[in-house]
């Protein structure tokens, strides 16, 4: 069965069926549980958490945890502030690509969608969209470089490196060349509380790019 935390707190009740399954997925398990048991465990303690005083996160303090204390901007770029080195949010709050398509966020789920945010966030290994993996390079001398991967094929490899520099190489003169599963992005699970990560999320869904005339 499932294993609840003795203490809950109102930060715990607070947070979301996502945040949820991460913790469920984290190891408070106990062995031999059936699908179904599960399926009512997370069921159960989502309801509890909705049941909860609900979270509104705020755009403008938000913004400020993105300039700020979340240091977002050394690795994202909005409105021309910020770096090249991980994907520009400038238009993630945006719920529709062009043509009516959706708009894929940085870690493969629509963009606009705040559980989607709020999953990348906390764990950002769980989804990597394939445009925004990160590759590792040693050259023959044994320099190791690493960056976000634009292009590659059987002959070159270009990306964007963390000082937000474009390199491009030929794989011939490399001495090892890999793609990375994993997300360059750390995890605010332990960094924001509760009502942080409602307020990054609020403002990251604000940002939807130049208003159109």
């Amino acid at each position: 069965m499932c294993k609840v935390p003795s203490q809950v707190n109102q930060d715990w009740l607070r947070v979301s069926s996502l945040v949820l399954i991460l913790i469920l997925k984290g190891g408070i398990l106990t062995g031999g549980m059936s699908i179904t048991v599960l399926r009512t465990c997370i069921f159960a303690l989502t309801a509890c958490a909705l049941g909860a005083q609900q979270l509104t996160g705020d755009p403008a303090r938000g913004q400020a945890l993105f300039e700020g204390k979340g240091e977002c901007l050394m690795c994202h770029r909005v409105n021309d502030k910020g770096s090249r080195y991980g994907p520009d949010l400038s238009t993630i709050g945006a719920s529709r690509g062009r043509g009516g398509g959706p708009n894929i966020s940085p870690t493969g789920t629509a963009a606009g969608d705040p559980k989607g945010l709020e999953l990348a966030m906390l764990d950002p290994d769980a989804e990597v969209a394939l445009a925004n993996r990160s590759v590792r390079v040693v050259t023959k001398d044994g320099t190791v470089i690493t960056g976000r991967l634009l292009n590659h094929d059987n002959f070159s490899v270009q990306f964007i490196d963390t000082q937000s520099k474009l390199r491009a190489f030929m794989k011939s003169d490399l001495k090892e060349f890999a793609v990375l599963t994993k997300s360059p992005m750390p995890s605010y699970q332990d960094k924001l509380n509760a009502q942080e990560v409602a307020d990054l999320v609020s403002y990251l869904i604000s940002l939807k790019g130049p208003s159109k005339p």
